[in-house]
């Protein structure tokens, strides 16, 4: 498997975490332990349904080729 450079994961993960409902965000910090795991859950569900495109592994990076966006709309093409 490919390694992903830290900073495209980085940049894939902040507009993940920003574009994130803010209900769950605020549910981070509440008081009663189980809305925080749920709040962590749907998070998680949130990062899962975003990373989907993103492709890890396969040829493409060694014959020079581009990642695809993974946030359609939000940023452009990497590469």
């Amino acid at each position: 498997m490919n390694r992903i450079a830290d900073d495209i994961l980085l940049t894939h993960l902040e507009v993940a975490l920003a574009m994130a409902p803010e209900v769950t965000l605020a549910g981070l910090n509440a008081a009663d332990p189980r809305a925080q795991r749920s709040a962590r859950v749907d998070l998680a569900q949130h990062l899962v349904e975003r990373m989907r495109g993103f492709e890890i592994s396969g040829e493409a990076y060694q014959s020079g080729g581009h990642q695809s966006c993974l946030f359609p709309g939000d940023l452009s093409p990497i590469g």
